[in-house]
């Protein structure tokens, strides 16, 4: 093996310098670049991924509503109640008004309500009409918006998330 050679340190005016003193001497700014590009992408993933995990814990969550609602309609089938149920449920994320159904005024929340007769087939007029062994189905619609500007950007007027749920009424 041969022995590594070290670049002279010699100069012409100044007499000797330390070996590693001229590395990087050109550098200079270099970092405050790489910086300058790197956070504006690492704040877009931050950011989407805030975002999307808000919409998925409000998707979670009207889930979840629509699935206590079709019970409130499996055991107390009417209207009015299966609504206020539901968006007891949601009040984090919008409160609940003073109407019949419990809808404040300009919703973001939309409940509808429907329902099967025994043969799986046949609409009823209302969950409240219907004997035991109807399916009661509460289908909830909720219009996301999104809390940072990645979102919005990329979709300004939010993410419609909807669910279905149905069961049958005891």
């Amino acid at each position: 093996m041969r022995p590594e050679r070290r670049r002279s340190t010699r100069h012409r005016d100044s007499g000797t310098v330390a070996v590693g003193a001229a590395i990087g001497a050109h550098d200079r700014g270099a970092e405050a670049v790489e910086f300058a590009l790197v956070v504006p992408i690492f704040l877009l993933l931050v950011f989407g991924i805030v975002d999307f995990g808000y919409m998925i814990n409000h998707d979670t969550m009207v889930n979840n509503a629509s699935r206590e609602g079709a019970r409130e309609g499996a055991l107390n089938p009417t209207t009015n109640d299966i609504k206020c149920t539901v968006r007891r449920a949601l009040t984090t994320l919008e409160p609940v008004g003073g109407a019949v159904d419990c809808a404040p005024a300009g919703t973001k929340i939309v409940v509808a309500v429907t329902c099967l007769q025994k043969d799986g087939v046949t609409n009823c007029v209302t969950p409240a009409t219907d004997a035991s062994g109807g399916t009661v189905i509460v289908t909830v619609t909720y219009q996301h918006s999104w809390i940072t500007p990645v979102g919005s950007t990329i979709m300004p007027s939010g993410i419609s998330l909807s669910k279905t749920t149905r069961m049958r009424i005891e």
